[in-house]
C-alpha cells in the first residue's frame, strides 16, 4: 500500500513540476512578446526597429550611424535584429519592424510585389569574395570567373581535399551563393564536403576556418574578421559578385501603428550627403568596407526605373 502511496505522491509532484514549468514558460514568452512590440523607452523615447542583415551590423556600421543619427534625433532610439535577408523581410512582413536593410534582389523584388516593401533605394554597395585555406587546395586563385571558381571547390570537396561552408539561412550571401551553384550545374546540398551552418557571416566564416574550408562572404565581414582568421582571400572581381544594399519603408496600409515618421526620417539620415560620405570613409584594419550608392545606380552598371522613381522621390524629401 505504501508503495502505491508513493506512486501517486511523485504523480502529484510531477504535474505540479509540469504546471508550474508551463506556467513560467508562458510567462516567459509573454515578456519577450511584449519587449518586442514595445514601441517606447523608459525614457520615453520612440523605439524604431530595424531589421538588417548580418553584415550591417558585425561590420560595426550599424552602431557608429546609430551614434550619429540619435545626436540628430534625441528623441528617437535605434535598435536591430541582425539575420539573414530572407528572415529580415519575413519580421518586416510581420510587422514586427519599422523599416529594413537588406541585399538580396530577389527577396527584395518579392517584397515590393506583396506591398510590403514601398519607396525601397539603394545606399551602399560592397561585393563578395571567396575565401579559404592559404593552401588553397582547390587550386581556386587559378580561375577567372566565381562559377570556374565553384566547380573546382566541388571537385576537390569530391575527392576529399576540402570543404565549402554555407550560411544556408535565406541570407542575401546565401542566395548569391545558391545563384552560383546553379549556374555551375552543380547540386552541394547533402555533399559531405558540404557543411550548412544555418548562421550568420561572422559564425560562418569562423566555421570554415575551424575545417580550413572555403566560404562565400561579403567583402565587408571578412575585412573586419580577417585578423582572427587562418584563411585567405582567394577569389574576386567577377561582375555577377557586386553586393548591393537597400533600405525599404514598411508600408503604412499594412500596418498604421507603426512608427512610419521616424523610420522616414532615418532614411532621410541614410541618403543624405553626409551619411553617404560617412559610409564611403568608413573603415576597419585601414580598409575601406562600403561604397556609398544613392542615386548613383549607374555608376555600377544598373538600369532600373524603379530606383530612378524613388531616389527622386527621397531626393525631394532632402530638399524640404
Amino acid at each position: 500500500m505504501s508503495i502505491t502511496r508513493n506512486s501517486i505522491l511523485i504523480i502529484v509532484i510531477s504535474l505540479i513540476i509540469v504546471l508550474v514549468t508551463a506556467f513560467t514558460a508562458y510567462n516567459f514568452i509573454q515578456g519577450s512578446t511584449s519587449s518586442i512590440t514595445t514601441t517606447s523607452t523608459p525614457s520615453g523615447k520612440v523605439l524604431l526597429r530595424l531589421a538588417t542583415t548580418t553584415s550591417f551590423d558585425a561590420t560595426g556600421l550599424l552602431n557608429a550611424l546609430k551614434a550619429n543619427f540619435e545626436k540628430q534625433n534625441p528623441n528617437i532610439n535605434l535598435t536591430w535584429v541582425a539575420v539573414g535577408t530572407g528572415q529580415a523581410i519575413e519580421i518586416a512582413r510581420r510587422g514586427d519592424a519599422d523599416l529594413v536593410i537588406v541585399h538580396s534582389p530577389l527577396y527584395e523584388e518579392q517584397f515590393i510585389k506583396d506591398g510590403y516593401g514601398i519607396h525601397g533605394v539603394r545606399i551602399a554597395y560592397n561585393d563578395f569574395i571567396i575565401v579559404g585555406p592559404a593552401s588553397d587546395p582547390a587550386n581556386v586563385n587559378s580561375t577567372k570567373t566565381v562559377v570556374d571558381a565553384f566547380k573546382k571547390i566541388a571537385e576537390a570537396g569530391e575527392q576529399g581535399s576540402t570543404t565549402f561552408a554555407s550560411r544556408a539561412d535565406k541570407s542575401g550571401t546565401h542566395t548569391k551563393e545558391l545563384e552560383i551553384w546553379k549556374n555551375a550545374g552543380i547540386n552541394a546540398s547533402g555533399q559531405a564536403w558540404y557543411k550548412e551552418t544555418g548562421q550568420g557571416m561572422a559564425q560562418t566564416l569562423r566555421v570554415a576556418n575551424n575545417l580550413q574550408g572555403y566560404t562565400l562572404t561579403d567583402r565587408a565581414t571578412w575585412y573586419t574578421l580577417m585578423s582572427e582568421l587562418n584563411l585567405k582571400l582567394v577569389f574576386e572581381g567577377d561582375p555577377t559578385l557586386l553586393n548591393i544594399y537597400r533600405v525599404f519603408l514598411i508600408n503604412q496600409t499594412k500596418y498604421p501603428s507603426l512608427h512610419h515618421g521616424e523610420a522616414e526620417r532615418f532614411v532621410l539620415f541614410l541618403v543624405s550627403p553626409e551619411t553617404q560620405t560617412f559610409i564611403g570613409n568608413y573603415t576597419k584594419g585601414g580598409q575601406k568596407l562600403f561604397n556609398p550608392l544613392f542615386g548613383r545606380l549607374g555608376e555600377v552598371g544598373i538600369q532600373d526605373t524603379y530606383e530612378d522613381q524613388e531616389v527622386a522621390y527621397w531626393k525631394s524629401k532632402l530638399r524640404h
